[in-house]
């Protein structure tokens, strides 16, 4: 009994620190992990299956063969229904303000201060040490508007 709490509590540790480190990837392998996750699930629920129902093993080749001869249609009802509406909205252009916003400046603030604070936000907040990469490129971004 002890060895399953202990079991228990290490592979909610485990999980609770997967989590945390996926949430400070960026988009793209934040979705590709989850898909991994998502088919490490499934699988792990048909390996489940098979210890009571020993026949869902003879049903998995079907499921890829419909997957396989539906993944257009799949695709297409996905694309159309689970889309993001905000695609086309993507590419927004930083203005100033929001540039001296980011990175704690006033109005007017000289190539010295604009170098200063930029280095001393991304020495809080470069991936490397934890940080996020969309943060810091919003203050690469930043900075090259005030400088550039």
């Amino acid at each position: 009994m002890v060895f399953y709490l202990v079991a228990a509590i290490v592979m909610l540790t485990i999980l609770i620190y997967i989590v945390t480190e996926l949430i400070h990837l960026p988009k793209k392998k934040f979705k590709k992990y989850l898909k991994f996750l998502f088919l490490i699930i499934i699988i792990c629920i048909v390996l489940f299956l098979m210890r009571f129902f020993p026949a869902v093993i003879t049903s998995i080749p079907a499921i890829f063969l419909i997957l396989f001869r539906w993944g257009n249609f799949i695709n297409f009802i996905a694309k159309v229904f689970l889309r993001n509406k905000n695609q086309h909205f993507k590419k927004e252009n930083m203005t100033k303000k929001e540039a001296l916003e980011i990175l704690g400046l006033n109005e007017g603030a000289s190539k010295e201060d604009i170098i200063k604070n930029h280095q001393k936000l991304i020495k809080k907040n470069h991936p490397d040490i934890g940080g996020s990469d969309w943060i810091t490129k919003k203050l690469n971004k930043a900075r090259d508007i005030l400088l550039g």
